[in-house]
């Protein structure tokens, strides 16, 4: 599936994506991955004292939430590059969460290329309760209709 161009980001624009659940083993991964030490995210009995729950990292769940968007092909084959996202962290997740993302239309403008654009959007990552735990915009260099694909040339 091929995503939005530019001119199909309208005003009343809202893509909800699908959901995922945290799973522990996901978070002792990525924990080992970015070598996160802080026993807050390292010892599940110290979390589960302190937090009633084991803590997923933030940009973590950021991360998945992005993923989900991608995954679901919003910017496939239109998107040319991320230029910024601006979190902000506003509940604690826990392993087990199953999160989903809700994407609306924050602005657009034309860049001084006519094949691009550049497009805001306002992303809220909803808990299985109904919390945002992060909102976030997101901004992304996309593809107009004027974009021409390069040719390729054959092996």
């Amino acid at each position: 599936m091929a995503g939005l161009y530019f001119e199909e980001y309208t005003e009343d624009w809202e893509r909800v994506s699908a959901t995922r659940t945290i799973t522990e083993e996901m978070v002792a991964e990525f924990v080992a991955l970015c070598e996160f030490t802080s026993p807050t995210y390292t010892d599940p009995d110290y979390s589960q004292r302190l937090y009633s729950g084991r803590l997923v990292p933030g940009i973590f769940v950021l991360s998945i939430a992005e993923g989900l968007i991608l995954n679901d092909g919003l910017t496939s084959k239109r998107g040319i590059y991320l230029l910024e996202l601006t979190p902000k962290f506003l509940k604690p997740s826990f392993a087990g969460d199953t999160i989903h993302n809700v994407v609306t239309l924050h602005s657009k403008r034309l860049t001084s290329k006519p094949d691009r654009g550049v497009v805001v959007t306002n992303h809220d990552v909803v808990n299985q309760k109904g919390e945002v735990v992060i909102s976030y915009t997101s901004t992304r260099m996309i593809r107009t209709r004027a974009f021409v694909e390069p040719e390729t040339t054959g092996a």
